[in-house]
């Protein structure tokens, strides 16, 4: 079985954010004519739990709850019958907040990598000392500056740190300060722009789509201690209540973050699945249900072929 994974689904090339990393919208119409014209069964989440998939079954979902998931896809899904997963952090709607993962996608969007990389050694150099004791900028480069499929190595470095490796008051600062410099010091504006709000994933949700749990804060699961997790857990699921079934729900792990103590958690939190970000095919008889793989949307035409390999 083929499960995919969307981000950002948006009109990008001639837009404000021309550099932003998403789907186009038309290559996203596109994919869905792929899909059905080359023997692929769209698959539910219902299928899955009866174990009523083939090895051609797909099935879509779209993390982080971002507008372009109201306004773009889910009209195209629901006129051609399909259901989709959309996970979504509570923070989002309890605070009308930007979570520090976007705004760091669009500092990176707006700006030369350099110029974010040197921009942020300042601020790392700036900072440390009193009260934020971290290692020398080299150190903390040459520990994650590695490229992956997507991102060259100076950009993994941006993120990473300003993801995970600097203490999170010291990373909440930075990115604020990087966004207002950057991007925009208008964060309401943005945040309307940007995301679903409780409006649209109520009628979304009425019209058969599926909303998963990613969390309150996005943080990564797996660095949490049991009880930092199980407290996000429950920050969630108080946002999303009447729409994520607190007892029977879909855990989205964010930046893929899955481990066996996340899933001790989550089991005994109520989960019944987990959508992981390895890509490659979901196989029921050997992979753990908790542990879902899921192909990225460039996987797949028209922008390659990588989902045969």
């Amino acid at each position: 079985m083929y499960v995919v994974m969307y981000h950002y689904v948006r009109r990008i090339a001639g837009s404000k954010y021309p550099g932003i990393k998403g789907l186009e919208l038309e290559y996203f119409k596109q994919q869905i004519d792929f899909f059905k014209n080359n023997g692929f069964e769209f698959a539910t989440v219902q299928d899955i739990y009866d174990n009523n998939i083939k090895e051609n079954s797909v099935l879509l979902t779209f993390d982080d709850g971002y507008k372009d998931h109201y306004e773009n896809v889910f009209t195209l899904l629901h006129t051609n019958g399909i259901q989709g997963v959309f996970s979504m952090p509570g923070k989002i709607i309890r605070e009308s907040k930007v979570l520090d993962v976007n705004k760091i996608h669009f500092i990176l969007e707006k700006s030369d990598i350099q110029l974010v990389k040197n921009t942020l050694f300042k601020k790392m150099d700036y900072y440390r000392g009193n009260e934020f004791d971290i290692p020398d900028n080299n150190t903390i480069y040459e520990k994650l500056a590695f490229p992956n499929r997507f991102d060259d190595k100076d950009t993994i470095f941006v993120k990473r740190t300003l993801q995970v490796e600097l203490p999170e008051r010291l990373r909440n600062i930075i990115t604020e300060e990087l966004f207002k410099e950057f991007v925009t010091d208008n964060e309401k504006d943005f945040v309307d722009e940007l995301y679903l709000n409780m409006d649209d994933i109520k009628e979304m949700k009425q019209n058969g789509m599926i909303f998963g749990f990613h969390g309150y804060d996005h943080y990564w699961m797996n660095r949490l201690t049991n009880d930092e997790l199980i407290k996000d857990i429950d920050k969630g699921m108080e946002v999303f209540d009447g729409i994520i079934d607190s007892k029977d729900w879909i855990c989205c792990y964010p930046y893929g973050s899955c481990s066996d103590s996340v899933i001790e958690v989550i089991k005994g939190m109520g989960a019944t699945m987990g959508l992981s970000t390895d890509a490659r095919l979901y196989n029921p008889y050997e992979d753990d249900i908790y542990k879902i793989p899921r192909f990225d949307t460039n996987d797949f035409p028209p922008k390659s072929d990588n989902y045969k390999s």
